[in-house]
């Protein structure tokens, strides 16, 4: 009796459908509430993943090496801040690489089962509820940022969803096509309003990008025209002010926060000692001395990273991880490139195209916005690398 009691509880505990109900809270709570609630669906995940790493069928043989080696540089990272500078090793930090691998390996584990079979009914409604309830919030409840507290945060959920909406609206049946239609212009609008710079950067690089270099035929010339239309729209209603926000960029380019920023950071770089240029000063470090450097300047002694990947994951992390880090994001484009080279039916084709756009948007905007293990760059990393690794296990010579 006891021995089918606890058949019956490991059942349970294994059955697939537990990680994808952590999946789904982690999009949930972070790109539609924005909640700390979120923390409770990443434990979750993590913690049904080592109930079947030990009682089920995924071992470490089933793990493919893509995830092996991601897991290989997020320890070495770890594990030369907390050998070589572990009492400036921020746990926080460390804590959120851990989410991020969490995501990864629980998104690698549902494609195995047959709740893959309804990823994209499933993806469809997050995204549709996510962007409709941004949408609720700024217009009813009056807060221009919907549940974000900084405009550059709103404009990240906008470019990291907006292809994979285009993505629905070309691939959706009828009459949901014309759902994400109305999906798309509720989810660019507050990009254009509230002008947040690097995001409309990221966006723009990354289509121009994709239609150049990845879409075939007409397509490509059609969405060229189609995006200088767009701008010259911009340019002529100044929709939001959007245009005069560009000419004062431009007209104060050199005094633009981040250069003063960058400046207070090269600054502190440039203090390093041999040692910590080689391994770096810990995990956090640059988050407690940016502000020292930019003490004497009131408008800028409370930033705490330097709006720039490079600078800070050299600061952090030394040479060595910037190596890493560095040589594993440009896999990752090679990766994207790889398959959008092999993959020949459209729909699938569009797909990674437009996971590509949403990586490079996360790359540009992240890098110029917020600290690199910062959540707003790690849980969505998470999400872009555990599809990507999918797809190149999924698609043949894809890896």
């Amino acid at each position: 009796m006891k021995r089918a009691k606890s058949d019956a509880i490991r059942d349970i505990l294994l059955h697939p459908n537990w990680i994808l109900f952590s999946l789904t809270g982690v999009f949930f709570f972070f790109f539609a509430l924005n909640r700390g609630g979120v923390n409770v669906f990443f434990w979750s995940g993590g913690v049904f993943l080592l109930v079947h790493l030990a009682h089920g069928d995924y071992g470490i043989n089933t793990i493919p090496r893509y995830h092996l080696w991601l897991l290989g540089i997020c320890a070495s990272l770890v594990l030369m801040s907390l050998i070589f500078s572990y009492a400036h090793t921020d746990t926080h930090r460390v804590f959120r690489i851990g989410k991020m691998l969490v995501v990864v390996f629980c998104i690698h584990f549902v494609s195995r089962t047959e709740a893959a079979q309804h990823a994209y009914t499933l993806l469809g409604v997050l995204l549709t509820v996510s962007i409709a309830w941004q949408f609720v919030v700024r217009s009813l409840f009056g807060l221009p940022y919907g549940t974000w507290s900084n405009p550059h945060y709103l404009a990240n959920v906008s470019i990291l969803t907006l292809p994979l909406v285009f993505y629905y609206f070309r691939t959706a049946p009828k009459p949901y096509y014309f759902l994400f239609l109305l999906l798309f212009f509720m989810d660019i609008d507050p990009l254009f309003r509230n002008a947040s710079r690097p995001a409309f950067l990221a966006l723009f690089v990354s289509t121009l990008f994709v239609l150049t270099f990845f879409t075939r035929g007409r397509y490509r010339w059609i969405g060229l025209l189609s995006v200088s239309a767009c701008l010259l729209l911009l340019v002529v209603t100044n929709y939001g002010g959007f245009f005069d926000k560009l000419k004062e960029l431009v007209a104060n380019a050199v005094d633009e926060e981040r250069v003063h920023i960058w400046q207070y950071s090269l600054r502190m770089l440039q203090d390093s000692s041999p040692a910590d240029w080689l391994v770096g000063n810990g995990i956090g470090r640059s988050a407690d001395l940016l502000p020292t450097y930019a003490i004497a300047d009131p408008l800028y002694k409370d930033f705490n990273f330097p709006h720039n990947f490079l600078i800070q994951i050299l600061f952090d992390n030394g040479i060595i991880g910037a190596a890493l880090v560095f040589g594993g994001l440009a896999f990752l484009l090679y990766l994207f490139i790889k398959l959008a080279r092999t993959v020949d039916d459209a729909p699938g084709h569009l797909f990674i195209n437009c996971m590509m756009a949403i990586f490079l948007n996360w790359l540009i905007f992240t890098s110029l916005t917020v600290g690199f293990y910062s959540k707003y760059t790690l849980y969505p990393i998470g999400f872009i690398i555990g599809t990507l690794f999918v797809l190149a296990e999924e698609v043949p010579n894809g890896s």
